[in-house]
């Protein structure tokens, strides 16, 4: 069980027995999202978050041996997700303020010859499903 927890410990609020179900009550920072791979909207709820900066979801199964598997893998994935989000926006921040500096300290005339060779294989882009938040999430929207 310990293996299970200790990735989704820093979010885990509790974990509750609800007649013949377990939920999983999480707290994830406002900024990220739900990526629509990870989430079943019937058994996932926004709830009331108590804190500004952070919203609150209860992701609840039936007791069964797969589902329960699923529902800690699904959560783990949504922090995955977010975690790479976060760092490539942070890399993307970055490579933005190295080309700043660079245009800054050269002319304009140089900069007209400026080209950009990617140095790794990229091949074909895939665009990973989007983010969609379900509507369980967009009640929150509307709401607040």
């Amino acid at each position: 069980m310990y293996k299970e927890l200790s990735d989704i410990f820093p979010y885990l609020i509790s974990i509750r027995k609800l007649e013949n179900y377990l939920s999983l009550d999480i707290e994830f920072p406002a900024t990220w999202k739900l990526p629509k791979k990870f989430v079943n909207p019937e058994t996932t709820v926004e709830q009331q978050a108590t804190k500004n900066d952070v919203r609150c979801f209860s992701f609840a199964v039936q007791f069964d041996e797969t589902q329960i598997i699923q529902i800690f893998q699904n959560v783990k994935g949504i922090i995955s997700w977010n975690r790479e989000r976060e760092m490539k926006d942070q890399l993307l921040n970055d490579k933005v303020n190295e080309l700043k500096s660079f245009f800054e300290k050269n002319s304009l005339d140089s900069l007209k010859n400026l080209q950009f060779n990617i140095q790794n294989n990229i091949g074909k882009l895939e665009l990973e499903d989007e983010t969609k938040d379900t509507e369980l999430v967009q009640q929150r929207d509307t709401e607040g």
